[in-house]
């Protein structure tokens, strides 16, 4: 008997998918109208049971296609579930909860990602009833989700496409493609006090005037100009629509000053420019620092015992500083350059006025702490030993009379010793301290090339 029930179940699912899974929920609607459903839900023992009170279900239909369907939940809770794909829907989604209409009746349910129904109520055609059992309901619904999605492939195309057109069309409908446009100018949104490297961005966007006096504005101004409609040749910033950024490297801005520049795409005549001073003015912390002892295998082989990493020592640094006028307001700045020499690389080139503070960390990396010991030992793992500090030399141009910098370049601190495997052994010993590194000051003739 249990095999032939498991026959009967397997047949019922390949009867559902060689029925249903031709169908969209588009066809089989065309047999159902809207109105009030009789409801069963599942009782403690997993059957179905009918409600007292029916829901009403409104029906959206454009044509012989179904949008949306209403579901009045408990008779007061609208629920409006929408088509997963318009040209052949497989079901109804709204929230976590999915409908689909499968004979007389509808399935109220929720799918997992292992492509399985679990079945919540069923929604019975007026004057009708149900009396299935849960397994089947939920293999039968199955069944036909996966059927029917196999049959989505050119509806999800169509959509694809008929999306794609909409878009094309609002963008020609908003663009200034074959419009007399007469000037474009760059509006501020927001511009913060300070402008420099490491400030926050600065928002902007573009007004188009045309021919008639028509303005129109990009999205982030109120209006529909697509971004696509100009070509951004930015200096001295992030060549980004909507908001630009100072840029870090203070080579890139030879004049004090950052450009936001804006062509437009089909009246490449039109230009908008937008010069904003540097301000100099963000404080900025340069980090050097040697490695610390657990993150020593990310940089040599490790063969790790029950002692600690020892850890990195910080790079040495040569910082130049020579002080200029700034070239749009006259006031006194500081050019300065960090060069790594351990690395053989240029680190920083920086703006700073005299009196905003510069942070240079190169602070040797702190030992790691040794592991327990093992109980052929008598003392715990020692402590690996601290990173040293990174030497500093500091060239002051002649011309600097004023710097705000901390230089931080002491020893990292040795890791802790291990405790031992058993209370009567020893601690192991802690890691030593790495030694403070040098700062080294010398005033003499700076030239930078920058």
């Amino acid at each position: 008997m249990k095999q032939l029930t498991v026959i009967i179940t397997f047949c019922l699912s390949i009867v559902c998918t060689a029925v249903f899974g031709q169908e969209s929920q588009n066809e089989i609607l065309e047999n159902f109208e809207s109105g009030k459903y009789s409801v069963y839900k599942l009782d403690a023992k997993k059957k179905f049971v009918k409600v007292n009170k029916a829901w009403p279900l409104e029906i959206t239909k454009n044509g012989s296609s179904v949008s949306k369907v209403l579901v009045k939940r408990a008779g007061i809770l609208d629920e409006v579930f929408e088509a997963d794909v318009a040209g052949y829907p497989a079901y109804f989604s709204f929230k976590n909860f999915r409908l689909s209409f499968i004979k007389n009746y509808a399935v109220y349910y929720e799918w997992n990602g292992k492509q399985e129904a679990k079945t919540k109520y069923i929604l019975v055609k007026p004057g009708g009833g149900f009396s299935g059992k849960l397994e089947s309901v939920n293999k039968n619904i199955a069944a036909y989700a996966v059927a029917t999605f196999k049959n989505q492939t050119s509806a999800r195309a169509n959509v694809k496409e008929q999306k794609a057109e909409l878009a094309e069309a609002e963008r020609q409908k908003n663009s200034l493609q074959n419009k007399p446009v007469t000037k474009i100018d760059i509006q501020l949104i927001s511009k913060p006090t300070k402008v420099a490297h490491f400030s926050e961005a600065i928002k902007y966007g573009v007004v188009a005037t045309l021919k008639d006096g028509t303005v129109l504005k990009t999205p982030n101004l109120g209006g529909k100009i697509p971004w696509e409609d100009f070509i951004l040749t930015n200096k001295g910033c992030s060549n980004t629509i909507d908001e630009v950024r100072v840029d870090e490297n203070a080579s890139k801005l030879p004049n004090d000053q950052i450009t936001i520049s804006v062509t437009a795409k089909y009246h490449p005549i039109l230009k908008a420019l937008k010069n904003i001073s540097t301000t100099n003015d963000v404080s900025i912390v340069v980090n050097q620092n040697g490695f610390w002892g657990w993150e020593r295998h990310k940089h040599m082989t490790v063969f790790q015992g029950v002692d600690g990493q020892h850890a990195g020592r910080a790079d040495n640094l040569v910082i130049k500083v020579k002080t200029v006028s700034h070239k749009q307001t006259g006031s006194k700045i500081n050019k300065i350059e960090i060069y790594n020499t351990t690395d053989n690389k240029l680190v920083a080139r920086y703006k700073l006025l005299p009196q905003t503070e510069l942070i240079v960390n190169a602070k040797g990396g702190q030992g790691d702490d040794g592991r327990k010991g093992r109980k052929s030992e008598s003392a715990g793992g020692n402590g690996g030993n601290g990173g040293a500090g990174g030497n500093i030399t500091l060239i002051k141009d002649p011309s600097v009379s004023k710097l705000n910098i901390t230089i931080n370049n002491s020893g990292g601190r040795g890791g802790n010793g291990g405790s031992p495997y058993y209370s009567t052994g020893v601690k192991g010993n802690n890691g030593v301290s790495g030694s403070n590194g040098r700062i080294i000051n010398q005033t003499k003739s700076v030239t930078l090339k920058f």
